[in-house]
């Protein structure tokens, strides 16, 4: 009996060893400790994900694509009468071939919306970009004047804290993805600052670091959301007016200004927010000679 108590004890003591180095050894099969975490599934959440409201465009993508092969995409402002194609120029040489044409390649003053030709595209997130960056116009800022509701121009809606709280999300899709995107940052910007590349991932610089040292400081608004160096970024790009004599302050050829929109992708298994989070940027960078920013 004292043989088998003393086997005993000794089995046990080899399972409880076994365990203890179990439990110390790390699982190959998890994912690392820097796995953003804010948007994982949760089986427990029972209210509205996003993927569950984002809208499909994925009909009238190829519509528009057997059309024409420059379609990659199509972009939707909830609250504005933003919703339309998105293409870009297949030779990714010339920036602005869009900027005065409409989408059949035709002479338009009022353009078309089109990417930048830096960014990464594919048909889902998946082969997008650390940031993508969509260009358009704005003949006007003033909400009061029948222009403001031609191309980006109801971008300028995102100024009235009003409407930033009421609508926190834009949608771009690509063929075979439909994307949400919350808003982080809403702000002017000197395209002309070396230090300032928003549009567009810079090599040498990481983009994360961009937003944190030049977009944020800049934003009309302090958001409640967390950002890392995995995030992808989408941007709306549009033209600013002084308000002193109604003049554009920005032709996307030669002069300096922007406004723009930057928003961070999200997982269609995120909870869907309500309202944006946010407070009033009471000390936000304003560039040389643009103090008349509001």
């Amino acid at each position: 009996m004292i043989l088998k108590k003393k086997n005993w004890l000794a089995i046990l003591a080899l399972v409880l060893a076994v365990a203890m180095l179990a439990a110390c050894t790390p699982r190959t099969d998890m994912p690392d400790d820097d796995t953003p975490s804010r948007d994982d599934y949760d089986p427990n959440f029972d209210g509205v994900r996003i993927g569950e409201i984002t809208p499909d465009f994925s009909y009238e993508i190829a519509e528009r694509f057997s059309v024409s092969d420059h379609t990659v995409g199509w972009v939707d402002v909830p609250g504005t009468n933003i919703s339309d194609v998105v293409v870009r120029n297949p030779d990714c040489t010339d920036n602005e071939y869009y900027l005065r044409r409409n989408f059949y390649g035709e002479e338009y003053f009022y353009g078309v919306y089109y990417i930048d030709i830096r960014a990464e595209l594919g048909q889902t997130r998946d082969e997008l970009g650390v940031v993508t960056t969509i260009y358009g116009h704005a003949m006007t800022d003033n909400p009061e004047e029948e222009r403001f509701n031609r191309k980006f121009g109801n971008l300028h809606r995102f100024r009235d804290p009003e409407f930033m709280l009421e609508h926190p999300y834009i949608f771009f899709s690509l063929p075979e993805d439909n994307m949400a995107f919350e808003v982080i940052a809403v702000f002017y910007g000197n395209v002309d600052n070396p230090e300032f590349s928003y549009n567009f991932d810079h090599p040498d610089v990481p983009f994360i670091d961009v937003i944190n040292n030049a977009v944020l400081p800049r934003s009309l608004y302090h958001f409640d959301i967390e950002l890392d160096a995995n995030d992808k970024f989408l941007v709306l790009s549009t033209c600013i007016y002084n308000p002193s004599c109604g003049t554009q302050l920005l032709h996307h050829r030669d002069t300096m200004y922007r406004f723009a929109i930057m928003a961070r992708l999200v997982s269609p298994n995120a909870p869907l927010r309500d309202y944006a989070t946010f407070t009033i940027n009471e000390n936000r960078t304003v560039d040389p000679d643009g103090r008349w920013q509001s």
